[in-house]
């Protein structure tokens, strides 16, 4: 069983992720909405993009305006997920996912400055809490 990572989409892409190794046999979700400003597409070697697990703009929004601190945040995005998930939205992607993570690791890839503050966090978490990982 592999393990659920996240990285910086830059850092991926210049080959200076934190964890070389994982970042070259990973498979690579992005994780972001939007593409990350001026990174190539053929710089990714992405196994997907579910935009179904990003935030939603208007929380994403309110986030970056200062509207919702960071707890606020993360309990808004949280319950978003649940909302998708308990609507069936999710259940094509946490089925790829959870394959992935049995093939090996899954790193999500985010192209925000702050490591700290992110929705990959976020993600990760409730990835890890909400896949069947036996």
């Amino acid at each position: 069983m592999g393990s659920l990572k996240i990285a910086r989409a830059y850092d991926v892409r210049d080959g200076s992720a934190d964890s070389a190794d994982t970042a070259d046999t990973a498979a690579h979700y992005l994780v972001d909405r939007l593409w990350p400003r001026g990174v190539r597409k053929d710089d990714l070697p992405l196994a997907g993009w579910p935009k179904e697990l990003t935030p939603s703009p208007h929380l994403r929004t309110d986030f970056h305006s200062g509207a919702l601190d960071w707890d606020q945040f993360g309990d808004a995005y949280r319950a978003e997920l649940d909302e998708r998930h308990s609507d069936g939205e999710l259940d094509d992607i946490l089925a790829e996912l959870q394959n992935a993570l049995a093939e090996g690791d899954v790193l999500l890839l985010f192209a925000g400055k702050d490591t700290d503050h992110t929705h990959a966090k976020v993600l990760q978490g409730w990835l890890e809490d909400n896949l069947n990982r036996d």
